[in-house]
C-alpha cells in the first residue's frame, strides 16, 4: 500500500501554488447524506464518495466523566442522540447505550463513536482527520494521537493564541490550525515560530486581503470555512461561488458542509 502521508503532503504542496484546487474538508463529516453528524457512518460516506483524494474530514471530541473522549460537537447530548445531559457529566456506560439521531432527528442505530475508534478506522486510508478539541483537553488529544501513531495525518483546530502556544509546546508533529484575522494576530502567531511546514493559518471574512496575501506569499497554507449552516440556510452554493472563495482567499484547504458536493465540482474543474 502507499504511504498515505505522502499522498496528503503532496496535495497540500500543490494547493499551496494552485489554489483554485483546495483540499475539501467535511465540517462535522459533511451533510451531504442523511446521516447522523459525527458519525463514523457519515465519515465513511464522505470518504467513499469523495472523487478526488485526500479528503478531510472535521469533527469535535469532548471528554466524559469517566475520561474517554469521544465525537460530539453540542455541550450535551440531547440534539444528537436519544439521550440527555452534558458529555462531561456523563459516564462511558451510560454514552455508550444512546443511539444516533440523523438530520431529519429520526433515530439510528449508529453509536457515539470513541476518538480511538475514528483514529483507528481511517489510519489507513488517504485521509486527513480535523480535530476541534472542545475543553482543556488538548494534551490528551495529543496523546492519543501519537499513541496511535496518526500524527501525521491529523489537524489540530486552536482558535486562540493560548491554545496555539499549548499545542505547539505539546507537539512538533501534528499540523497546527491557528486564526487569524487581523495584523496583530499574525504577528503575535509569528512570535511562536512554527514551523511553516507544522502551521495552516485559518481565516476568516474579517481577515484583511492585503494579510492574505502577505501570509499566502510567506508559503504557509491557507484555510477557509464556507459557513453554508451560517450564510446561507445550510443549503450548498452554486459550483461557481466555491471556486470564486477558493481564488478569493487563496484556500489551500476548504472547509464546508457538503463535501462530496463541492470536491465533486473541484475534480470535474478545469482551467
Amino acid at each position: 500500500m502507499a504511504d498515505c502521508q505522502t499522498d496528503v503532503n503532496d496535495s497540500l504542496t500543490k494547493n499551496n501554488s494552485n489554489y483554485l484546487q483546495p483540499m475539501i474538508v467535511g465540517h462535522r463529516g459533511g451533510f451531504d447524506a442523511n446521516l447522523p453528524e459525527n458519525s463514523i457512518t457519515m465519515f465513511d460516506f464522505t470518504y467513499e464518495n469523495a472523487c478526488r483524494k485526500p479528503i478531510a474530514i472535521e469533527f469535535d471530541i469532548r471528554e466524559s466523566v469517566s475520561g474517554s473522549l469521544y465525537i460530539m460537537h453540542d455541550l450535551t447530548v440531547d440534539r444528537t442522540t436519544n439521550g440527555t445531559g452534558k458529555i462531561s457529566e456523563l459516564t462511558d456506560i451510560y454514552i455508550n447505550t444512546l443511539f444516533l439521531k440523523d438530520r431529519k432527528g429520526n433515530l439510528t442505530t449508529g453509536r457515539v463513536p470513541l476518538f480511538s475508534e475514528v483514529l483507528q478506522h481511517f489510519k489507513d486510508k488517504n485521509c486527513m482527520l480535523m480535530l476541534d478539541v472542545k475543553g482543556q483537553i488538548y494534551p490528551k488529544v495529543i496523546r492519543m494521537v501519537e499513541k496511535m501513531k496518526m500524527e501525521s495525518k491529523c489537524i489540530l483546530l486552536t482558535f486562540n493564541q493560548n491554545n496555539t502556544k499549548l499545542v505547539k509546546e505539546t507537539t512538533g508533529k501534528i499540523l497546527i490550525s491557528a486564526l487569524v484575522q487581523n495584523n496583530t494576530d499574525w504577528e503575535t502567531l509569528l512570535k511562536l515560530q512554527i514551523p511553516n511546514q507544522q502551521l495552516i493559518i485559518y481565516i476568516s471574512e474579517e481577515t484583511p486581503s492585503e494579510l492574505i496575501n502577505k501570509i499566502y506569499q510567506s508559503k504557509v497554507q491557507l484555510m477557509a470555512d464556507v459557513s453554508e449552516s451560517i450564510r446561507n440556510d445550510s443549503k450548498h452554493y452554486d459550483p461557481e461561488y466555491y471556486l470564486s472563495y477558493s481564488a478569493k482567499m487563496k484556500l489551500g484547504i476548504m472547509i464546508t458542509d457538503y463535501p462530496v458536493y463541492v470536491n465533486e465540482f473541484f475534480c470535474n474543474y478545469r482551467e
